[in-house]
């Protein structure tokens, strides 16, 4: 019976959980969602590939782990910055900070490594949810600023996100240059929709 490295055995599942995921993320930083397998996850994390499959059915369901965990951590993340502001375009301005932040450290890198990798059917609901936390701050704030379409205007926000992600991987642009030009036109857009 393996050694428990913890205190009871729920207690040392989950390390060996979060031990198996970190395991994944640096086969994923480093080589690329290909590499993820769970062969290489198993020998990372030191354990033997049969163990792996206690924890996680398939390749695609420890991905799909990841991807979760990711956005959770994205989703309070913005939470957290949308909180500490008062007004609702004080709200907006801080979720487009709290999202091209983690853009211009390198967060995304790995949700965008893994994006390429099929996930279970059971799964997909599930990504879904936790994308759908990532805007419902700001879906919320557009709807307390007056906006006559919340999600739609949400949607544009989210494009000037991801087109500001673009040019700051490009890295031929300034990040904090290409971050304040894309709040500045995002909240003059949002106030023209005000009714």
């Amino acid at each position: 019976m393996p050694k428990i490295e913890a205190s009871n055995v729920v207690d040392h599942r989950e390390k060996r959980r979060a031990a198996l995921l970190a395991a994944a993320v640096e086969i994923a930083m480093e080589e690329g969602s290909s590499s993820v397998t769970m062969s290489a996850v198993a020998a990372r994390a030191g354990l033997s590939r049969s163990s792996l499959y206690e924890y996680f059915d398939s390749r695609e369901d420890l991905i799909a782990d990841l991807v979760l965990d990711e956005l959770d951590l994205w989703a309070a993340s913005l939470n957290e910055q949308v909180s500490a502001t008062a007004t609702a375009l004080e709200h907006v301005e801080a979720w487009m900070v709290g999202a091209l932040e983690y853009v211009v450290a390198g967060k995304h890198r790995l949700a965008r490594e893994l994006s390429s990798v099929a996930l279970p059917p059971h799964r997909v609901p599930e990504v879904r949810a936790a994308h759908h936390r990532l805007t419902g701050p700001l879906i919320k704030a557009l709807g307390e600023a007056g906006t006559s379409d919340p999600a739609r205007v949400a949607n544009f926000v989210n494009g000037i996100v991801e087109a500001t992600t673009r040019r700051v991987d490009s890295g031929g642009a300034n990040p904090e240059a290409e971050v304040k030009a894309a709040i500045e036109f995002a909240l003059a857009g949002v106030r023209a929709q005000i009714r």
